[in-house]
């Protein structure tokens, strides 16, 4: 799930560094197009607050900037509201121009035709290199054309945890699935932990299955399960299971399913865990919420979780889509702000800030502010040939959604594989349709 409920306070540094960003970043790629017949007024949709809410006001200044005729008012909604909000909105037929929206949205809403079609954007964009085809199947609608823009990237699958604990355990970083279980085991003899899991707001454990269906059963197994073209019974998606349950009881706390996210991450800051399957965001959550005097590469890193068997592993990303409604009365800069959104000059901005991923390829390395979000930023998928999926249950979305979290939650407490699977083909009958 990507991870837009997980707020953190606006920190000293974050502000200064929010007072040194230009209002205009530049580093290359197609810029976002300019013409002095776009100005008025547009709404936009945000779900960010806290410290990401100050950096998206800082990407839009920069567009206010390049369109100076054109006022942007940002109505900020909490993620759990935004969705029937949005639904209401569209069918009042009264919609802000520029929405924040996850993939299963984007593609309700334009299975209705509410959507601005942006292939001619797209097409450019994956022309110069600018985003992948892999990427753009991201922001897929269902009406046949690419209807949403991937502004905030995320990668998961990142194993977080602090170098200098390591190395007091005498344990080394892996690199094969072997040597992971190894390291888990020789932590467990030494009597740490071995994982830090948040149970108890269920989305973490979806971090857990993700990884692991796309190193066990592949990408493409992967994104058809997400596609609804085969079902939860495949054997390969049953395999991947039968390896959750074992890393589950093996290795996961007694505390799974009632710590929260931030008990789980900030317990694993002061030692009491060794390893955090999470996404990019972790390297600004410890720093913001656990620990400001942690020192990226230094008291925080990450590696890859390893492949499972000899092939490379697949990328597990995640992100954030602005999509734009058909019936704005401004379609002149609701086009502009979207080809603006996912243009390397926007997103650039941002990554100046930290704690974000850019999904333009553009956007260069140096723009990171430190080595955790580089090394981060250096993985989202930027070769054609890179296999990668897109957050499970984001994908998904709806009712579905909801039910697939608790199932999960019921499966690690239990690890009954096959009542999982039996629950989860009640749940998502999009294969027997």
């Amino acid at each position: 799930m990507t991870r837009r409920q997980v707020r953190v306070a606006t920190g000293a540094a974050t502000a200064l560094l929010l007072s040194m960003v230009a209002a205009c970043a530049g580093s290359g790629g197609s810029a976002p197009s300019s013409g002095g017949q776009v100005g008025g007024d547009l709404r936009v949709l945000s779900n960010w607050t806290g410290s990401e809410g100050d950096a998206f006001k800082q990407v839009i200044k920069g567009f206010e900037a390049k369109y100076p005729s054109v006022k942007v008012q940002i109505e900020t909604v909490p993620f759990e509201q935004g969705q029937a909000l949005l639904t209401q909105q569209f069918a009042q037929g009264s919609p802000p121009d520029v929405s924040v929206a996850l993939p299963g949205l984007v593609r309700a809403f334009s299975q209705q035709g509410l959507l601005v079609n942006l292939d001619s954007s797209w097409d450019k964009w994956v022309a110069a290199g600018e985003y992948t085809p892999s990427v753009r199947d991201m922001a897929q609608g269902s009406d046949g054309h690419t209807d949403a823009v991937l502004f905030k990237g995320n990668v998961n699958a990142l194993i977080w945890y602090n170098p200098q604990q390591m190395a007091k355990l005498g344990l080394s970083v892996p690199h094969t699935w072997a040597q992971f279980t190894s390291v888990l085991n020789a932590a467990k003899a030494k009597g740490v932990t071995p994982f830090a899991v948040g149970g108890k707001d269920q989305w973490p454990l979806t971090q857990w299955t993700d990884s692991i269906l796309l190193r066990v059963a592949g990408a493409s197994t992967f994104n058809d399960l997400a596609r609804g073209k085969i079902g939860w019974d495949d054997p390969r998606i049953v395999k991947s299971f039968q390896v959750f349950a074992g890393m589950i009881r093996s290795y996961f706390p007694a505390t799974s399913l009632s710590s929260s996210f931030t008990d789980a991450t900030c317990g694993r800051v002061a030692g009491k865990y060794l390893f955090e399957n999470q996404g990019a965001f972790i390297n600004l959550v410890d720093r913001q919420e656990c620990g400001t005097n942690l020192v990226p590469g230094k008291d925080l890193s990450f590696f890859q979780m390893p492949a499972y068997g000899s092939a490379p592993a697949p990328q597990f990303v995640s992100g954030d889509l602005f999509m734009g409604a058909k019936a704005s009365k401004n379609p002149a800069a609701t086009r502009a702000l979207l080809d603006y959104l996912g243009s390397p000059q926007a997103q650039e901005i941002w990554a100046k800030i930290g704690g974000y991923v850019a999904p333009n390829a553009k956007v260069p390395a140096k723009a990171y502010p430190n080595v955790n979000d580089r090394n981060a930023a250096a993985l989202w998928p930027k070769n054609p040939s890179q296999q990668a999926g897109y957050d499970l249950d984001d994908w998904i979305g709806g009712e579905t959604q909801v039910k697939y979290q608790q199932a999960l939650a019921q499966f690690v407490r239990d690890t009954d594989v096959n009542a999982f699977i039996s629950k989860m083909k009640q749940i998502d009958t999009r294969s027997h349709q």
